[in-house]
């Protein structure tokens, strides 16, 4: 069996999502997807909604965990809601998520974990080492996740000419590190 992975790392996921601040209402699940670069599992269940509910359907039991304690770059999964199509948000790691709507409507904010059920009537079902049923990886390799942090940086800081281009040197020469596989 090939496993087969998301696009973006945890910490890569975690730096787009810390980079976005506004999403379109009530699209969690295909919000935390886009930070993963996941493609859709679609609607699992048939209600008519690829919504958080069949994200979590569609993670594999050996995959899924309780505890109240994920890591960074994990999606978290919360069911109910007065719809019934749950919550997903991005795991940032120390009691600490990204949610879609929860700085106000269409407004993506960092929040407590517990959060989400205070505020949107769902209750707390876990985390996922996996998104939609695919691997997430844990890192491409410090050097790559450097460098892409880096990249990041250079591309979106309102850096003068000089310091921009000092960024983009410090991160291609991370990349031209990397071993030849």
């Amino acid at each position: 069996m090939t496993i087969k992975f998301t696009g973006n790392s945890r910490q890569e996921a975690v730096d787009v999502a810390l980079a976005q601040h506004f999403n379109k209402p009530d699209t969690c699940q295909l919000t935390v997807r886009l930070w993963l670069d996941s493609p859709s599992v679609g609607d699992v269940d048939g209600d008519g909604s690829a919504d958080a509910e069949d994200g979590w359907k569609s993670e594999p039991f050996r995959f899924r965990h309780s505890d109240r304690n994920p890591p960074e770059g994990v999606p978290v999964t919360y069911l109910g809601g007065s719809h019934d199509n749950g919550h997903r948000a991005l795991s940032l790691g120390g009691g600490m998520i990204r949610s879609t709507d929860a700085g106000g409507t269409g407004k993506v904010a960092t929040v407590p974990l517990a959060w989400p059920e205070q505020n949107f009537g769902v209750h707390y079902v876990g985390w996922s080492e996996t998104m939609d049923g695919l691997m997430i990886p844990t890192s491409r390799g410090e050097r790559v996740d450097k460098a892409v942090t880096l990249i990041r940086r250079a591309m979106k800081d309102a850096h003068t000419g000089s310091e921009r281009m000092q960024d983009l040197r410090i991160a291609l020469n991370a990349l031209l590190r990397i071993p030849k596989a």
